[in-house]
């Protein structure tokens, strides 16, 4: 199933699976707060994460 994260900076980044949404999501970080690398595990990125 599809999931997306809606980020505070108010880009929606999306996968269609955990993999794919926390790899998306990670690359979001490292493209637009490279400040935040390396702060969000695997779980809590897919706890952020809600249906698309």
């Amino acid at each position: 199933m599809a999931k997306q994260v809606n980020c505070p900076c108010g880009e929606t980044v999306r996968g269609n699976d955990d993999d794919e949404l926390v790899a998306n999501v990670e690359g979001h970080v490292r493209d637009k707060h490279p400040e935040m690398v390396g702060t969000m595990s695997r779980d809590q990125i897919l706890g952020m994460a809600v249906d698309s």
